[in-house]
C-alpha cells in the first residue's frame, strides 16, 4: 500500500487546493479579471461639427422668424371712402389709410403718395366709395377721351335731378320755348322733366364730372356742373345753355 503520511519529517507533495479561477461549473470558462479587460477606444470629441450644427439650427430659426415677418408685414394704402367720377383729382376729404399686406401682388398707391392724386393724377374710370386704390385707375390726363368734352353747365331747380352725384350717368335735354332739333342731327325724344314742352334730346347719355357746391355753405339759385359729353354734341349743349334750356334726365348706373 502506498503510504499517506510523512516521508521523514516531509509532507508528500500531492495536488494541492482547486484554484478560485477553476471554481466555476463543469465545462465553463473562468471570468476574466478586470485586469486583463481591453479598454474601449476614447471618443474623439469633435467640436467643429457640435459647432456647426448649432449654426444650421440658428440659421433655420432665423430664417423661418423672417419668412414669418415678411408674411405678416403691413404697407400703409389708399383707400377711396366716396365715389369720385372719372376724369377727375381726388379729394383729400375722399380717401382714407388702410393697411395690406406687403406681398398682396396689388398695384396699390402708397399712402406716403397721396397728395399727387390732389394735383398731378386724375380718375380713369368712376371709383366707388370702399375701393382700394391702384395705379390702374389712375391717369395724368383728364382722363377724357379724343371723342369726348366736358361741358359746363348752370341749372335752376327743376332742371336736374335731386341727389345728383358726381359719376351719375345723365341724358341732356333741350327744353323750353326754343328747342328745336340741333344741328347735329337730334330728335324730339321723350323723358324730360315734367311741366317742358317741345323737349329735344341733345345728348343720349354723358356723365357728372363734377359738382361746384358754393363755398362756405352760402346758398346760390343756381346748381353748377361740368359734364362729360360726345365731342359732337358739345357745340349743341353749349348753345341751349347759354338760354337756360337745358335739363338732365338721371338714368341707371352702368350695369343695371
Amino acid at each position: 500500500m502506498p503510504k499517506t503520511g510523512t516521508n521523514n519529517g516531509r509532507q508528500e507533495s500531492g495536488p494541492g487546493p482547486i484554484a478560485p479561477a477553476q471554481r466555476t461549473a463543469a465545462g465553463a470558462a473562468a471570468p476574466a479579471s478586470p485586469a486583463s479587460r481591453i479598454p474601449a477606444p476614447a471618443r474623439e470629441r469633435r467640436p467643429g461639427v457640435a459647432a456647426f450644427a448649432v449654426l444650421v439650427i440658428a440659421g433655420c430659426a432665423l430664417g423661418s422668424a423672417y419668412l414669418y415677418q415678411q408674411a405678416g408685414q403691413k404697407v400703409s394704402a389708399v383707400e377711396i371712402t366716396t365715389r369720385v367720377a372719372p376724369g377727375q383729382h381726388i379729394p383729400p376729404d375722399a380717401i382714407t389709410e388702410v393697411l395690406i399686406s406687403k406681398d398682396s401682388g396689388l398695384k396699390y398707391v402708397p399712402w406716403e403718395q397721396r397728395a399727387l392724386l390732389t394735383s398731378k393724377y386724375f380718375t380713369a374710370s368712376d371709383v366707388p366709395a370702399g375701393t382700394l386704390l391702384v395705379g390702374s385707375m389712375l391717369t395724368d390726363s383728364t382722363g377724357v377721351a379724343g371723342d369726348q368734352a366736358i361741358v359746363g353747365l348752370s341749372l335752376k331747380p327743376g332742371q336736374y335731378p335731386q341727389d345728383l352725384k358726381e359719376g351719375d350717368r345723365v341724358r341732356v335735354m333741350w327744353v323750353g320755348r326754343d328747342a328745336k332739333a340741333p344741328a347735329s342731327g337730334s330728335t324730339p325724344a321723350s323723358g324730360a322733366p315734367a311741366g317742358t314742352a317741345g323737349a329735344v334730346e341733345l345728348a343720349p347719355s354723358g356723365t357728372v364730372r363734377q359738382i361746384f357746391h358754393p363755398a362756405n355753405g352760402s346758398v346760390s339759385s343756381t346748381y353748377s356742373l361740368s359734364i362729360v359729353v360726345p365731342a359732337a354734341k358739345a357745340g349743341d349743349i353749349t348753345q341751349a345753355s347759354s338760354s337756360g334750356d337745358v335739363a338732365l334726365v338721371l338714368l341707371p348706373a352702368s350695369g343695371q
